[in-house]
Protein backbone atom coordinates (compact mmCIF):
# COMPACT_ATOMS: atom_id res chain seq x y z
CA UNK A 1 0.00 0.00 0.00
CA UNK A 2 1.44 3.19 -1.29
CA UNK A 3 -0.24 5.92 0.83
CA UNK A 4 -2.82 5.16 3.90
CA UNK A 5 -6.70 4.80 3.54
CA UNK A 6 -7.42 8.35 4.83
CA UNK A 7 -5.50 11.37 2.58
CA UNK A 8 -6.20 14.82 3.70
CA UNK A 9 -7.00 16.60 0.60
CA UNK A 10 -4.76 20.22 0.34
CA UNK A 11 -4.09 19.58 4.29
CA UNK A 12 -7.66 19.57 5.94
CA UNK A 13 -9.76 21.64 3.17
CA UNK A 14 -12.53 22.09 4.56
CA UNK A 15 -11.62 23.56 8.16
CA UNK A 16 -8.58 25.33 7.32
CA UNK A 17 -7.40 27.45 4.86
CA UNK A 18 -6.31 24.77 1.88
CA UNK A 19 -2.35 24.25 1.38
CA UNK A 20 -1.29 25.99 4.31
CA UNK A 21 1.05 24.81 7.19
CA UNK A 22 -2.06 25.16 9.47
CA UNK A 23 -4.38 22.57 7.24
CA UNK A 24 -1.25 20.37 7.30
CA UNK A 25 -1.10 20.39 10.95
CA UNK A 26 -4.81 20.47 11.46
CA UNK A 27 -5.01 17.09 9.25
CA UNK A 28 -2.26 15.32 11.68
CA UNK A 29 -4.08 16.39 14.91
CA UNK A 30 -7.30 14.34 13.14
CA UNK A 31 -4.99 11.60 13.02
CA UNK A 32 -4.13 11.32 8.82
CA UNK A 33 -1.02 9.90 8.55
CA UNK A 34 -0.92 10.97 4.66
CA UNK A 35 -1.67 14.56 3.03
CA UNK A 36 -2.10 15.74 -0.64
CA UNK A 37 -1.02 18.98 -1.79
CA UNK A 38 -0.34 21.16 -4.88
CA UNK A 39 2.48 22.59 -6.20
CA UNK A 40 3.17 25.80 -8.37
CA UNK A 41 5.67 28.16 -9.38
CA UNK A 42 5.74 32.42 -8.83
CA UNK A 43 7.57 34.14 -11.81
CA UNK A 44 10.58 34.06 -9.73
CA UNK A 45 10.53 30.51 -9.87
CA UNK A 46 9.65 29.96 -5.83
CA UNK A 47 7.68 26.69 -5.53
CA UNK A 48 4.59 27.77 -3.13
CA UNK A 49 1.95 25.49 -1.73
CA UNK A 50 -1.38 27.07 -4.10
CA UNK A 51 -4.17 25.57 -6.17
CA UNK A 52 -5.42 28.15 -8.00
CA UNK A 53 -3.79 29.78 -10.88
CA UNK A 54 -5.30 32.93 -9.84
CA UNK A 55 -5.07 34.06 -6.50
CA UNK A 56 -8.71 35.89 -5.89
CA UNK A 57 -10.87 32.84 -5.03
CA UNK A 58 -8.37 31.66 -2.00
CA UNK A 59 -6.59 34.71 -0.70
CA UNK A 60 -7.10 37.95 -0.30
CA UNK A 61 -4.83 38.74 -3.48
CA UNK A 62 -5.79 39.29 -6.91
CA UNK A 63 -4.47 38.48 -10.03
CA UNK A 64 -2.69 35.44 -11.53
CA UNK A 65 0.61 33.79 -9.50
CA UNK A 66 2.92 33.30 -12.20
CA UNK A 67 2.38 37.35 -12.81
CA UNK A 68 4.24 37.86 -8.87
CA UNK A 69 7.20 37.45 -7.34
CA UNK A 70 7.51 35.63 -4.29
CA UNK A 71 8.33 38.60 -2.09
CA UNK A 72 5.35 40.10 -3.33
CA UNK A 73 3.01 36.88 -2.04
CA UNK A 74 4.56 36.38 1.03
CA UNK A 75 2.39 38.54 2.85
CA UNK A 76 -0.76 37.64 1.31
CA UNK A 77 -3.41 35.35 2.87
CA UNK A 78 -4.81 32.44 2.13
CA UNK A 79 -8.64 32.59 3.32
CA UNK A 80 -10.62 29.86 5.39
CA UNK A 81 -13.09 27.26 3.62
CA UNK A 82 -16.35 28.52 3.63
CA UNK A 83 -18.46 27.02 6.82
CA UNK A 84 -15.39 26.68 8.95
CA UNK A 85 -15.36 27.39 12.49
CA UNK A 86 -12.19 28.95 12.78
CA UNK A 87 -12.42 31.92 10.36
CA UNK A 88 -8.73 33.32 10.22
CA UNK A 89 -6.44 33.28 7.61
CA UNK A 90 -2.90 31.61 7.08
CA UNK A 91 0.32 32.84 5.64
CA UNK A 92 0.66 31.58 1.87
CA UNK A 93 3.48 28.62 2.14
CA UNK A 94 6.42 27.59 0.22
CA UNK A 95 7.00 24.71 -0.77
CA UNK A 96 10.30 23.99 1.51
CA UNK A 97 8.18 25.21 4.62
CA UNK A 98 5.36 22.91 3.73
CA UNK A 99 8.04 19.67 3.57
CA UNK A 100 9.90 20.65 6.91
CA UNK A 101 6.80 19.94 8.46
CA UNK A 102 5.76 17.09 7.22
CA UNK A 103 8.62 15.81 7.93
CA UNK A 104 8.53 17.43 11.34
CA UNK A 105 5.23 15.59 11.76
CA UNK A 106 6.08 12.02 10.05
CA UNK A 107 3.67 12.28 7.87
CA UNK A 108 3.29 11.02 4.07
CA UNK A 109 3.19 13.32 1.26
CA UNK A 110 1.25 13.10 -2.01
CA UNK A 111 2.49 16.03 -4.43
CA UNK A 112 0.38 16.70 -7.25
CA UNK A 113 2.61 18.72 -9.78
CA UNK A 114 0.45 22.09 -10.32
CA UNK A 115 2.04 24.40 -13.32
CA UNK A 116 0.20 27.56 -13.43
CA UNK A 117 0.26 26.93 -17.31
CA UNK A 118 1.20 23.34 -19.61
CA UNK A 119 4.33 25.47 -20.17
CA UNK A 120 5.22 25.45 -17.17
CA UNK A 121 4.57 21.42 -16.14
CA UNK A 122 8.18 20.56 -16.03
CA UNK A 123 9.98 23.42 -14.52
CA UNK A 124 7.50 23.22 -11.88
CA UNK A 125 8.18 19.34 -11.27
CA UNK A 126 12.22 20.22 -11.97
CA UNK A 127 12.22 22.99 -9.14
CA UNK A 128 10.03 21.29 -6.80
CA UNK A 129 12.64 18.05 -6.70
CA UNK A 130 15.09 20.23 -6.10
CA UNK A 131 13.26 20.99 -2.75
CA UNK A 132 12.58 17.55 -2.26
CA UNK A 133 16.01 15.88 -2.61
CA UNK A 134 16.62 17.92 1.16
CA UNK A 135 14.05 15.51 2.46
CA UNK A 136 15.38 11.88 1.30
CA UNK A 137 13.41 9.66 3.76
CA UNK A 138 10.32 11.62 3.35
CA UNK A 139 6.89 8.98 1.95
CA UNK A 140 6.10 10.42 -1.13
CA UNK A 141 4.42 10.10 -4.27
CA UNK A 142 4.00 12.18 -6.90
CA UNK A 143 1.06 12.96 -9.36
CA UNK A 144 -0.13 14.55 -12.43
CA UNK A 145 -2.69 15.28 -15.26
CA UNK A 146 0.38 15.37 -17.50
CA UNK A 147 2.22 12.50 -18.69
CA UNK A 148 5.21 15.07 -19.37
CA UNK A 149 5.45 15.51 -16.30
CA UNK A 150 5.60 11.79 -14.85
CA UNK A 151 7.86 11.16 -17.20
CA UNK A 152 9.78 13.29 -16.20
CA UNK A 153 9.75 12.66 -12.54
CA UNK A 154 10.64 8.95 -13.61
CA UNK A 155 13.92 10.35 -14.72
CA UNK A 156 14.66 12.18 -11.87
CA UNK A 157 13.17 10.31 -8.72
CA UNK A 158 12.78 6.70 -10.37
CA UNK A 159 12.20 5.07 -6.96
CA UNK A 160 9.83 7.59 -5.87
CA UNK A 161 6.28 6.22 -7.08
CA UNK A 162 4.05 8.08 -9.53
CA UNK A 163 0.21 8.15 -9.83
CA UNK A 164 -1.78 8.82 -13.09
CA UNK A 165 -4.09 11.55 -12.22
CA UNK A 166 -7.36 11.62 -14.26
CA UNK A 167 -11.06 12.70 -13.63
CA UNK A 168 -12.51 9.53 -15.93
CA UNK A 169 -10.48 6.46 -16.62
CA UNK A 170 -8.99 6.87 -20.01
CA UNK A 171 -9.65 3.75 -22.57
CA UNK A 172 -5.88 3.13 -23.01
CA UNK A 173 -4.93 3.92 -19.24
CA UNK A 174 -3.12 0.74 -18.36
CA UNK A 175 -1.14 1.88 -21.63
CA UNK A 176 -0.24 4.94 -19.86
CA UNK A 177 0.31 3.60 -16.89
CA UNK A 178 2.83 1.21 -18.15
CA UNK A 179 5.08 3.48 -19.91
CA UNK A 180 5.58 5.77 -17.33
CA UNK A 181 5.98 3.15 -14.37
CA UNK A 182 2.78 4.70 -12.60
CA UNK A 183 2.08 2.62 -9.44
CA UNK A 184 -1.25 3.94 -9.02
CA UNK A 185 -4.71 5.76 -10.22
CA UNK A 186 -6.31 9.23 -9.00
CA UNK A 187 -9.70 9.16 -10.55
CA UNK A 188 -12.63 11.58 -9.33
CA UNK A 189 -14.87 10.44 -7.47
CA UNK A 190 -17.82 11.57 -9.67
CA UNK A 191 -17.10 9.01 -12.84
CA UNK A 192 -15.62 6.23 -11.12
CA UNK A 193 -17.41 2.95 -12.10
CA UNK A 194 -17.76 -0.10 -10.22
CA UNK A 195 -16.09 -2.35 -13.03
CA UNK A 196 -13.38 0.33 -13.05
CA UNK A 197 -12.18 -0.17 -9.52
CA UNK A 198 -11.34 -4.34 -10.82
CA UNK A 199 -10.00 -3.80 -13.53
CA UNK A 200 -7.16 -1.55 -12.54
CA UNK A 201 -6.62 -3.44 -9.40
CA UNK A 202 -6.48 -6.65 -11.66
CA UNK A 203 -3.53 -5.02 -13.57
CA UNK A 204 -1.75 -4.60 -10.59
CA UNK A 205 -2.01 -0.88 -9.59
CA UNK A 206 -3.76 0.76 -6.72
CA UNK A 207 -6.84 2.98 -6.99
CA UNK A 208 -7.35 6.34 -5.04
CA UNK A 209 -10.63 8.48 -5.22
CA UNK A 210 -11.13 12.17 -4.85
CA UNK A 211 -12.99 13.80 -3.29
CA UNK A 212 -14.80 11.80 -0.65
CA UNK A 213 -16.86 13.87 1.86
CA UNK A 214 -18.99 11.74 3.77
CA UNK A 215 -19.25 8.47 5.10
CA UNK A 216 -22.31 6.91 2.45
CA UNK A 217 -19.70 7.61 -0.31
CA UNK A 218 -17.09 5.89 1.66
CA UNK A 219 -18.23 3.04 2.29
CA UNK A 220 -19.71 2.39 -1.07
CA UNK A 221 -16.25 3.02 -2.54
CA UNK A 222 -14.44 0.97 0.03
CA UNK A 223 -16.68 -1.37 -0.93
CA UNK A 224 -15.97 -1.89 -4.69
CA UNK A 225 -12.18 -2.56 -3.48
CA UNK A 226 -10.35 1.15 -3.45
CA UNK A 227 -7.23 1.58 -2.08
CA UNK A 228 -7.61 4.48 -0.32
CA UNK A 229 -9.80 8.11 -0.53
CA UNK A 230 -8.98 11.69 -0.36
CA UNK A 231 -11.03 13.76 1.97
CA UNK A 232 -11.29 17.66 2.76
CA UNK A 233 -13.11 16.57 6.26
CA UNK A 234 -10.48 14.16 7.47
CA UNK A 235 -12.30 14.18 11.07
CA UNK A 236 -15.42 12.15 9.57
CA UNK A 237 -12.90 8.99 9.10
CA UNK A 238 -11.16 8.47 12.02
CA UNK A 239 -11.53 5.77 12.76
CA UNK A 240 -10.15 4.00 9.32
CA UNK A 241 -6.61 6.80 9.24
CA UNK A 242 -5.84 4.51 11.92
CA UNK A 243 -5.21 1.88 9.22
CA UNK A 244 -2.67 3.72 7.58
CA UNK A 245 1.23 2.36 5.59
CA UNK A 246 4.04 4.21 4.13
CA UNK A 247 6.34 3.90 1.16
CA UNK A 248 9.65 5.47 1.49
CA UNK A 249 11.22 7.11 -1.91
CA UNK A 250 13.57 3.85 -2.02
CA UNK A 251 10.93 1.37 -2.51
CA UNK A 252 11.02 -0.12 1.40
CA UNK A 253 8.23 -0.86 3.07
CA UNK A 254 8.08 1.16 6.67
Amino acid sequence: MLMSAIIGHRGARGLAPENTLKSIELAAELGVRWVELDVMLTRDQVPILFHDAWLNKLSNGRGQVEKFDFSALEHLRVLAPRGAKDRSSQPLATLASGLRLIQELGLGLNLEIKPTCAEKDLITLQLAVQELRAFPGLPLVISSFSDQVLAEAQRLLPDVPRACLWEELPDNWHLQARALGARSIHLSSLYLKHREVAEIKGLGRELYVYTVNTKKQAEKFFSWGVTGIFTDYPQRFQALSATTQYHTPFGEPV
